[in-house]
Formats: structure tokens, sequence, C-alpha cells
């Protein structure tokens, strides 16, 4: 499926959503006026996104910008009271598109846990096999000038989370995230919360050049880490008629990244232990249509990082344009679902509270 394929099929709502019968399904009781509460129903969303981590290592005598063979991944989304869950799905490659830039391998599993002020994040990532997007730096006789020289063992494992609080009880971060509730009036919050990620960079010591021929490396760099990132922000929705909505949010931080660097060269190994302070800045919007059956939408995220890796370090950040398209619907939860979270909740109280 390419991008203009998934395009259409989130404009396809535009055109239905006008028929949707919209029959008053049994919503949880909510003093509020400001939101309403859909999380007694299973919430299934399908999504596109192009959000991922770009990496930046040393490459001879500079930096490598390395991706993965995978602009565009998609999901499923499964939410249902406290909890939602992401299964992300691997696009098919073409013959080409696995000749210049290789195979990438990938898997991913989302975790949010949502409450009335708080949320939670935590997510883990293994990516196998990556090309340098900066290949004509390095290389000047390439004769396809579609050609990426290519890590095809190069490996990442990354453990990321993230928590956060808002502080106004009328603004609803379910209605972005997890779409178990329905913002109905126009509000914001100050949200204060915490980015982590450990993380894991190895395989570096062999590259795929465009004859195919696999490269073994005299010197090369493993690498090793934690980065939390702190950061206090104001997000706000505008709540139009019918359902329709617009958010817009700034979140400003300062970060940390504490990590390994072992360098080899030619069959020796040396540790290196590093720190570097950066700033970063998170800042985007998201619209769409969240009614009481049917939902979609799109988000812009724009990450400015102010770490600059030099020619011996590892650089890690989040691409600085990208996108997120959905559609979703509720459905009654089956027994299937409710009796696993009612247990859940029967062991952990505070969660069927709620007022965490």
């Amino acid at each position: 499926m390419n991008l203009k394929c998934s395009i259409f099929i989130f404009l396809i709502p535009v055109f239905i959503f006008s028929q949707e019968k919209l029959i008053l399904e049994d919503s949880i009781p909510n003093n509020s006026k400001f939101i309403e509460d859909y999380s007694n129903q299973l919430n299934i969303k399908f999504d596109v996104t192009n959000d991922r981590v770009s990496y930046f290592i040393p490459f001879e005598t500079s930096q490598a910008e390395i991706r993965s063979n995978l602009n565009i991944s998609y999901g499923l989304v499964f939410s249902y009271k406290f909890l939602s869950v992401r299964l992300g799905m691997r696009p098919k490659l073409s013959e080409n598109e696995l000749k210049n830039k290789g195979k990438t391998d990938r898997f991913r599993l989302r975790v949010k846990f949502l409450f009335d002020n708080w949320t939670h994040r935590l997510e883990y990532n293994y990516t196998r096999g990556f090309y340098i997007e900066n290949t004509s730096e390095f290389e000047n006789d390439i004769k396809n000038s579609n050609f990426k020289v290519q890590f095809p063992y190069l490996r990442t494992n990354m453990l990321s989370g993230s928590s956060n609080y808002k502080f106004n009880g009328n603004y609803s971060m379910k209605a972005l995230e997890s779409n178990t509730e329905i913002q109905l009036k126009s509000t914001g919050t100050f949200l204060a919360g915490f980015n982590y990620a450990f993380y894991f960079v190895n395989g570096t010591d062999r590259i795929k050049l465009e004859n195919q021929e696999l490269l073994q490396r005299t010197s090369y760099n493993d690498f090793s880490g934690f980065s939390p990132v702190f950061y206090i922000g104001y997000h706000y929705t505008f709540v139009f008629h019918n359902y329709w909505y617009l958010n817009v949010y700034l979140d400003p931080g300062i970060g940390f990244d504490f990590y390994q660097n072992k360098f080899y060269n030619q069959g020796e190994s040396n540790d290196n232990l590093n720190t570097n302070v950066f700033f970063q800045v998170k800042s985007g919007f998201s619209a769409g249509y969240n009614g009481r059956k049917i939902y979609f939408g799109g988000t812009f995220k724009y990450n400015y990082n102010s770490d600059k890796a030099e020619n011996n370090t590892l650089g890690l950040q989040p691409i600085k344009n990208s996108f997120h398209l959905f559609f979703g619907y509720r459905f009654k939860a089956p027994k299937q679902v409710t009796k696993p979270i009612e247990y859940i909740e029967e062991k952990v109280p505070v969660l069927k509270q709620n007022n965490i």
C-alpha cells in the first residue's frame, strides 16, 4: 500500500460520516460538561505514520546519517478503559527499494496507560538493517544515483517511555491519545512530564557496497546509553460544531544523553563514557472528527533538537517533520476484553477508581 492509497483510505470517512447513525451508546457518566467518556467501549484504530528515529554514527572521518528502509509504517491500536496497545505492521517493499536501500526487519510494540490526570507510555522497538542517507558524501563513484551504502547487520534495540501530568481536569488527553473520550468544549492545560530511552546500537562492522559486496570494516563503534528529557508545555483543543476539533501544543524541554562508546580498531577495543546536554522543542497540531462511533484525523509534528553529534560520537534524534493519519471505530467490548481488564482492576483497585 503506497502513500496515495493510504491518504485515499482516510478520505473515505469524510464522505460517509454524514450517513453515520449517531446512536447514543452507553457512555460512562461524567459530571464534566467538557468531556464525554467512552472508555467502556472497545476502540479499534488503524493508523499510518512516518514517525521514526534518525541515528548519526561515526563513519570514516565524518558522520553518517543512517535510516531504516521503512519510511512509512502502519499499525492497529486497541484501546479499552485505561489500556491502549499498538501493534506495528511492516509494509511490503519493491525489489528496487530492497536493492538500493537494503532489507529492514522491525518489531514494534507500544502500550499506554491512561488515567484522569496521568498518561504513561512504554514502547519496545527492535530494528535490523539500515542504509546511509548521505551516501554521496562518502562515495563519489556510485553509478546508480539511487543506491545507498547499507549496514545489513546493524541492530538497534530501544526501550522508551514517557509520563506526563495535566493540570486541568476539563482537558482530555484520552480524546487525543486513545480516543476513549470526546472533548465537548474548547479548553487547554499546562502539561509537565519526561521522556526516557534505553538504547543499544551495534553491528556497524560490515557494510554492503553497490556491487553487493560485504566489506569488513577494521574500525567501528558500538553504543549503549540512557537519555531522559524533562519538559513542560501547553496544549489547547478547539472544539467546533458536530465533534470536529483542532489541537495545538508546544513542549520545550531539556535532555541528557549518558552513553558508552565502544571503539574497535584492528581487533582492539576501547571504552569511553560520554554525557551530552541538549535542548528539545516538540510542537505540532492535529485536527479531525471524534464522533460517538466513528473518529478520524491527522497530526503533524515538528521536533527541534540542539544535540549535535561530533565525528566520534552517536547522535539520536527523532525526525524533524512527521505525520500521523488514523481512522477508528467504537465497538461494544466483548467478554474476551472486558473480563481480563476487570480482573486487573480487581487486583489493582486504584485502576478502577481512575483518579490518578
